[in-house]
């Protein structure tokens, strides 16, 4: 893996980044590479530990605030065409083949773990074929996968699409759930379907999808992300969002995603305010669906929380999640935070927090225990 020490003679500032399209992006502007010169690696790593090196403090004196919008990283940040994909260099450049031939194929097969780009790489070329918004028809299999539910894809094929543009297409997510009989009655669909009808297969289980389909479709197997791909979307990222962010911290987040991108994301904005890398690592252990609720332990334990917090976040909660749920989650991250606690000056009121939240929620009370449990936080007893 690469390594970069960079310096800015105008900040006088020394930052390391494992990042190469990184690294050129800060000479660019401004930046000397200083890697493995003997002064400045001993003057770095003097000051590494002391200083909290902020990433690209390149052409600034002043700290913008974070781009705000309402689309969470991930979708935000999805690609949208073939050139805009960080990765998957064999695939992308296969598909670029497949699209400026004369004969394009129908049917492709896109297999990997979660989160790595499957669905991705489907919208992608439904754009590249023309299919506006309204004919690109999802199908999530899990739920919608017999034999009558693909009969009524097949049905509608032989009518061209809504709009000026008359191509549609299917894109079958989780297709290893379809049944038997569900695939039997693709079979000729796939086979020679009409010129104005593409297929999409995604799945996570390759394994489980009939060969009568992978011989009829274009197949792609997609690989977990490099670490410095993973890394180059992070950086591309904080720069958009103008993120000052700990690059440790980055290459935690880079490390534990498992060459996902959509983990990478999604675990950058959960940790996109978060300084301590400690506290980092906590976060990281949790769940992703459960944001809100980390939140407002980093609210409680840094001894910031008000009610107008607590009232905005539980009703917010009290759809999606059940109390018990959040309950665990919160005794989790204490756990976690008792088990780093770099002093014992935090671990009496640490302990009388776990405390407070360790009697399970019964379903009649609903949200009652929680909110008495960060009520005698936010308003402790003299």
């Amino acid at each position: 893996m690469s390594r970069y020490l960079l310096y800015h003679p105008e900040s006088e500032c020394l930052f390391e980044t494992q990042s190469h399209n990184g690294a050129q992006h800060c000479c660019s502007e401004g930046c000397e590479n200083v890697t493995n010169i003997a002064e400045y690696e001993r003057r770095f790593n003097l000051e590494k530990g002391k200083v909290m090196v902020q990433r690209r403090t390149v052409a600034t004196t002043k700290k913008q605030e974070p781009v705000q919008h309402s689309d969470p990283h991930h979708i935000r940040y999805r690609p949208t065409k073939l050139s805009e994909v960080i990765g998957h260099k064999e695939v992308v450049k296969a598909l670029d083949s497949m699209l400026n031939s004369k004969s394009r194929p129908h049917t492709f097969l896109f297999t990997g773990q979660k989160g790595i780009g499957k669905t991705t790489f489907a919208r992608i070329l439904a754009h590249e074929f023309q299919c506006d918004d309204a004919n690109i028809i999802e199908v999530d299999a899990a739920t919608t996968n017999g034999v009558d539910d693909m009969r009524a894809i097949t049905e509608t094929m032989r009518f061209n699409g809504f709009g000026d543009q008359p191509n549609k297409i299917f894109i079958l997510d989780e297709c290893h759930l379809i049944t038997k009989q569900g695939w039997g009655a693709l079979l000729k669909a796939t086979e020679e379907p009409p010129a104005h009808v593409f297929f999409c297969f995604c799945t996570t289980e390759d394994g489980k999808v009939p060969d009568t389909i992978i011989s009829r479709a274009q197949n792609f197997n997609l690989k977990p992300l490099r670490n410095d791909d993973i890394m180059d979307l992070l950086d591309f990222v904080v720069d958009e969002e103008k993120l000052f962010i700990n690059p440790n911290i980055l290459q935690m987040i880079a490390r534990g995603c498992e060459g996902s991108p959509r983990v990478a994301l999604t675990q950058l904005q959960k940790l996109s305010s978060c300084e301590d890398e400690e506290e980092a690592a906590i976060l990281l252990e949790q769940p992703l669906d459960n944001i809100e609720v980390i939140d407002l332990c980093r609210a409680m334990v840094s001894d910031k929380l008000d009610w107008k917090t607590v009232q905005t976040t539980i009703k917010s909660l009290n759809e999606t999640v059940t109390p018990e749920s959040a309950r665990i989650v919160m005794v989790n991250y204490l756990n976690s935070c008792l088990l780093n606690a770099k002093g014992e000056r935090d671990v009496p009121r640490l302990l009388d927090l776990l405390a407070s939240f360790s009697k399970p929620c019964n379903q009649s009370d609903k949200w009652a225990g929680i909110l008495l449990a960060i009520g005698n936080s936010v308003f402790p007893v003299q």
